[in-house]
């Protein structure tokens, strides 16, 4: 009985270690700004690289067009595929309402599943100042 009662506490003590096997949860925010096509395949590939290099870790990521890098988030984007395939992977993608006010867009104008925030700028500053990290997307 007293094997079983130490085989029990040392699988106990192992659970800690299970646990944290996945390592912290990441937690990062792309600002894209730019308007050339590039510039967001280029923050694609970062995504996927970030992704990959920090597997098996959780890693939340949420992209922020804003200025004219709105134009990414459209839903005839150049590179809606990707947005698309990302979005299906758990990004988050949201478009500054007031760089679609001054482009005369709507919620229907951009790629299904893209969220919207009042201010992209404001967005990334809440972000970080909640623990995020900082990406600027592009170069």
């Amino acid at each position: 009985m007293k094997k079983l009662w130490l085989a029990f506490a040392f699988l106990l003590a192992l659970l800690p270690l299970q646990a944290g096997a996945q390592g912290k949860p990441h937690r990062v925010v792309f600002a894209v700004t730019s308007p050339n096509e590039s510039d967001w395949s280029l923050t694609f590939a970062n995504i996927r690289n970030l992704k990959a290099a920090l597997a098996p870790d959780p890693v939340e990521i949420e992209v922020v067009a804003y200025a004219p890098g709105i134009m990414m988030v459209k839903a005839d984007s150049p590179v809606a595929t990707q947005v698309l395939s990302l979005l299906k992977d758990g990004v988050v993608f949201v478009g500054c309402e007031n760089a679609m006010r001054a482009r005369h867009l709507t919620k229907e104008d951009l790629i299904p599943g893209t969220g919207t925030v009042p201010a992209g700028i404001a967005e990334v500053v809440k972000k970080e100042e909640a623990g995020w990290s900082y990406i600027k997307g592009g170069q």
